[in-house]
């Protein structure tokens, strides 16, 4: 009888949450309003108040309640369902997901806090060590996933620049450099990262760099003391290994599959090994483009909260899906304080323009700014606040709608050609988003072989982007933003041809 009693006293429980006053709609949001919808049941789940298993409203009736078309609601569910926070069973209803185990925290205090004064773990400086890499030129460059500044605004920013150079009191302020505390772009940034990413951060916990990769270096130099323990997944981004490594760091390896970084692996090292953080890119991993689940991060969360690390988020290229509304990054979760969010910001413009920013809690944003200072005494401070009034009058909000609609043509389209011309040589699957696509050559077709061949039809690339360290890997993370039609078409008949060849060999 209690096995009974128990779930319907749960269910008779949620049917009295007050859905009318917990879902508020910002009519100034952009987001459509079933995402807005989608994002309050998040985060209902998230913080425990719709723990797993728990039946929801229908949709007709959750309609009636909101005073929305019901068609909303279901689009509302649908979103949930595909981020696997809900399910839908045969004629009984939605249900929040049973496989979801909610993180869960302890505050001296009792108070969330998602950003707090303190970082968990010390805070240490150590001098890195800089690795080089060269790059090819030719006329068609392949890359591993970088956006076309051909179709970046440009005239925009100059217009800002302009602007700002015809005042005294802008040029004057460019002179501060990082002594000031906060920038017109960390303002306009923190509204963005709420807006679009669920992440409320203040000023003082917002730090911009010239791009992600310094965020991932400065980051590694603040945080790391030699022999510290930092798992990275593999295959990997090698950048952020040797950041890591050149601070000091021992760094273990996590597979990688089609669900994330393994953390059932994490899990086990942790048992044997003073873990001090883990680095994931979890909306699409570098190079593997698949998306870290939603039970694997909070997972993930549980176990930084467990065996007391920190979480270094890489969130390169969010604003870029194409599918459906991408995963909320770990950042906007309830985490302690734990996650640590990188971001760039020259993804959603062009590689030029070098600008990043790293999320965290005050002793570690201070400690960032002061190594800073040691490489790079001043950052660009007319160039913060011209793509901050980017931000402001909407001109970064519409650039990144052109080039989602463009890019996921172009995804299209490049998979089509390899679907047409690589289906002897290839396979691969299509990304939900971001920039690249993540190929596997046959065996017999060594990748290497197959693009140094590429040179005589005119396509260089950096080596980068070839992945066959081990017998387990014959692959290429092909970028695709940066080319139009007749480039995405060249290039893949050249690997055709270069396939062809090796076969006659």
């Amino acid at each position: 009888m209690d096995y009974i009693c128990v779930p319907v006293f749960k269910i008779l429980i949620v049917q009295m949450i007050p859905y009318q006053t917990l879902i508020k709609i910002d009519p100034n949001n952009k987001k459509p309003v079933y995402e807005q919808i989608a994002t309050v049941f998040f985060n209902l789940i998230n913080n425990g108040t719709l723990p797993p298993g728990t039946k929801l409203p229908s949709s007709r009736t959750l309609a009636e309640m909101l005073k929305f078309h019901r068609n909303t609601i279901v689009c509302a569910y649908e979103e949930l369902i595909n981020q696997g926070w809900i399910i839908s069973k045969n004629k009984s209803g939605y249900y929040v997901n049973s496989d979801i185990s909610i993180a869960k925290f302890t505050n001296e205090n009792g108070a969330e806090s998602r950003f707090p004064t303190k970082l968990p773990i010390p805070v240490k400086f150590y001098v890195p060590q800089v690795v080089d890499h060269k790059r090819e030129e030719n006329d068609i460059f392949l890359d591993d996933g970088l956006p076309d500044p051909r179709i970046a605004p440009y005239k925009a920013l100059l217009r800002e620049l302009r602007t700002l150079s015809d005042r005294d009191y802008h040029l004057k302020k460019a002179n501060y450099g990082t002594s000031v505390k906060s920038s017109s772009l960390a303002v306009a940034l923190g509204s963005h990262l709420a807006n679009s990413r669920g992440i409320s951060p203040t000023i003082s916990n917002i730090f911009i760099t010239n791009g992600a990769q310094m965020g991932i270096y400065l980051v590694g130099k603040a945080l790391i003391n030699p022999g510290d323990v930092y798992l990275v997944a593999s295959p990997g981004y090698g950048i952020a290994n040797q950041a890591f490594i050149e601070n000091g760091a021992k760094i273990i390896q996590v597979p990688i599959d089609n669900n994330g970084i393994d953390v059932d692996t994490v899990a086990n090292i942790c048992k044997r090994e003073n873990v001090k953080g883990v680095y994931v890119i979890p909306h699409h991993h570098y190079p593997t483009t698949v998306t870290l689940s939603p039970d694997r991060r909070i997972k993930l969360i549980s176990l930084a909260e467990e065996y007391d690390f920190v979480i270094i988020e890489d969130d390169y290229d969010y604003d870029f899906h194409y599918s459906s509304a991408p995963h909320l990054p770990m950042a906007s979760y309830n985490h302690h304080g734990r996650v640590i969010y990188i971001g760039s910001i020259s993804k959603c413009f062009s590689p030029s323009l070098r600008l990043g920013f790293v999320v965290g809690p005050n002793d570690l944003i201070d400690a960032v700014k002061h190594i800073r200072k040691m490489i790079d005494i001043r950052g660009d401070t007319l160039m913060e606040h011209a793509v901050a009034a980017l931000f402001e009058n909407g001109e970064i909000e519409r650039h990144l709608r052109k080039s989602n609609k463009l890019y996921k043509e172009r995804r299209d389209y490049m998979c089509g050609q390899i679907d047409l011309h690589l289906k002897n040589f290839v396979s691969y699957q299509a990304p939900s988003g971001g920039m690249a696509i993540w190929i596997q050559f046959f065996k017999e077709y060594d990748v290497s072989q197959v693009f140094l061949l590429l040179k005589r039809y005119g396509i260089s690339f950096n080596h980068h982007i070839i992945f066959n360290q081990n017998e387990d890997m014959n692959h290429v993370r092909l970028g695709f933003a940066s080319l139009n039609f007749p480039e995405i078409s060249r290039c893949i008949n050249a690997i055709r041809k270069s396939c062809i060849v090796l076969s006659n060999k």
